[in-house]
């Protein structure tokens, strides 16, 4: 029985848990090193990519596994909310 709660347990948190996607996107902008090339906007509702070639060469591929940028802004727009 304790095996059968635990398995339903994780799958709880797997499924609370934001996609690896978001959590990598949101480590790139909320790191203060990175603010002159991607950081909130004002009120900190969304965020803003200031230098797109900085973003594309230097930021994506230490966290994904390109460095496309209009791939990046496909993927997120994924995400949305309607």
């Amino acid at each position: 029985m304790e095996g059968v709660m635990n398995k339903g347990l994780l799958e709880s948190v797997k499924k609370s848990a934001p996609p690896p996607f978001l959590l990598k996107t949101y480590m790139l902008v909320e790191d203060p090193a990175t603010d002159d090339v991607v950081s909130w906007n004002a009120d900190g509702t969304a965020f803003v990519v200031w230098q797109t070639a900085e973003f594309s060469r230097d930021l994506l591929p230490k966290l994904f596994k390109h460095s496309n940028f209009s791939s990046f802004v496909r993927q997120l727009n994924t995400y949305v909310r309607t």
